[in-house]
């Protein structure tokens, strides 16, 4: 009866060991988690160089999949040369379920960002999430993560969508090459009404030539349609000025496609006609 009682006692203290251990093992994948958060918000590449796994992919809310190296190669890119500013990120209902040597991270996120402006307002994004770490020689692993983002409502962005039009009609205005970069997508297009197609280099040049001065831009009839991250704006454009000397001016029809991309709408494509 005895070494039956010291067998009881034994399971029992191997069970306790076994349950303390793994609520240890889940504190530190919560602080873990966490810390991604702050890593996330301070840019700090080394944190994810030694967090995520050699084999870590990353599957995004539109459905593509990123890998180890691109993610390293965003974070770089945006330390040196940022498109955005990320002003907060956040989980909360943290859950954490062990399996072996494998834990599963559920969870929502929530982030705050701005354009680069000194009077960008913020822009707030919020989605869930599940992320995967395995235990590898004592050291947990980012190995994957899978995300969704909730979409917004085109009332919603339809007050920073106006204010990038006024933005874009101001950087013709005033011809500011600063401003049309910022504005513009590198993967830029113009067409306009003679059917010629300019990129986003040809397309600043051609306002920042000193044979071009912009003395009057105004926009009338303006209309945009929201489609999740995507909208099209038309309307009515009046241009005054001189070229080479000569004075001209020109009404006419655009249409122009932008995009919500980090925190701010670009510009993806610009289309013109004119009014004769």
């Amino acid at each position: 009866m005895e070494k039956l009682h010291n067998l009881i006692a034994f399971i029992l203290i191997i069970t306790f060991s076994t349950a303390a251990n793994a609520q240890s093992e889940i504190e530190n994948v919560k602080k873990l988690n966490s810390a991604f958060d702050k890593a996330s918000l301070s840019g700090d590449l080394q944190f994810f160089e030694n967090t995520l796994a050699p084999d870590f992919v990353s599957y995004q809310p539109d459905g593509s999949k990123v890998t180890r190296a691109q993610v390293l190669e965003r974070i770089k890119m945006e330390k040196e040369k940022p498109s955005y500013k990320l002003l907060n990120v956040r989980s909360e209902d943290v859950n954490v379920k062990m399996d072996g040597n494998l834990a599963f991270v559920t969870g929502l996120w929530n982030s705050s960002t701005s354009g680069l402006e000194a009077d960008a307002s913020p822009h707030n994004d919020t989605g869930f999430y599940t992320a995967a770490f395995e235990n590898r020689d004592g050291k947990w692993m980012l190995i994957s993560d899978h995300s969704t983002e909730k979409a917004h409502t085109p009332e919603e962005l339809m007050p920073s969508l106006q204010i990038a039009s006024n933005d874009f009609e101001k950087a013709i205005a005033t011809q500011d090459s600063k401003l049309f970069d910022s504005l513009l997508s590198d993967e830029f297009t113009s067409v306009n009404e003679n059917g010629k197609m300019r990129s986003k280099a040809e397309e600043i040049a051609q306002f920042k030539s000193p044979e071009l001065k912009i003395t009057s831009v105004k926009s009338e009839e303006k209309k945009f349609r929201i489609h999740r991250s995507t909208a099209v704006e038309t309307g009515v454009f009046n241009v005054s000025g001189t070229f080479k000397g000569k004075p001209f001016t020109e009404k006419g029809r655009y249409t122009s496609t932008w995009f919500y991309h980090n925190g701010k709408w670009v510009l993806a494509s610009d289309h013109t006609s004119l009014i004769n």
